[in-house]
Parts: structure tokens; C-alpha cells; sequence
């Protein structure tokens, strides 16, 4: 499983993108993830794991394109 600091340079992208997902969350269901991922974000910032399906939902529901792995 991989974290958050394999995908953003800095912790204000990843919470960026965790706060517009959940300000546009559609459902509830995506309302309750994008909760779920803002409070990771928080507690653990770069260093919260994140799958590959968590990004591309997160990124889905922030309207945004989805970054490529950092070398």
C-alpha cells in the first residue's frame, strides 16, 4: 500500500484535495469517505496511506486530475 507522500510534493496539495472531495461529495457514501480520508489527512498528513482506487475516488470527487506517482 502505498501513502500520500508518493503522490503530493507537499501535505496543503493532499489536504487540498481531501477538503474539495468532501465539499463535493454527492452521496452520502462519498460524503462518509471523503470524511473518513479529511480526518487521515489531518492525523497522519503525508504519511496516511492511500491505495491507487482511493486516489482516483478522491480525485473523481474533487473534480481534478489525478497525479502521477512522484520518482
Amino acid at each position: 500500500m502505498s501513502t500520500a507522500k508518493e503522490w503530493f510534493e507537499t501535505e496543503a496539495e493532499f489536504r487540498q484535495l481531501c477538503g474539495d472531495a468532501q465539499s463535493q461529495a454527492y452521496s452520502e457514501s462519498a460524503q462518509e469517505f471523503a470524511n473518513e480520508m479529511v480526518a487521515k489527512a489531518n492525523l497522519h498528513g503525508l504519511n496516511t496511506y492511500l491505495t491507487q482506487r482511493q486516489l482516483e475516488y478522491l480525485c473523481k470527487l474533487a473534480d481534478c486530475y489525478i497525479p502521477g506517482r512522484l520518482p
